[in-house]
């Protein structure tokens, strides 16, 4: 596994993608040692010439991967 590529189904649970301190929702995938951050803006929209594809956009900068804190249960 490589540390420093995020996608959403690798395993490691949920996170939040910051690129120059703006939270991208709809991430595809993020690469944080090159700084790069592939994401579908809203709305969704089907790629012109790909017409099997979704459009997205590609995102460069300062990447920080944020892990979701688990929630507890407790009162």
């Amino acid at each position: 596994m490589v540390e420093h590529i995020h996608t959403p189904g690798d395993g490691r649970g949920r996170r939040d993608v910051w690129v120059n301190g703006h939270k991208i929702d709809g991430v595809v995938w993020a690469d944080t040692r090159a700084g790069v951050v592939v994401f579908m803006p809203r709305p969704f929209r089907v790629h012109r010439r790909l017409r099997d594809q979704v459009y997205t956009r590609k995102l460069r900068g300062k990447v920080e991967v944020v892990l979701w804190r688990k929630q507890s249960n407790s009162a």
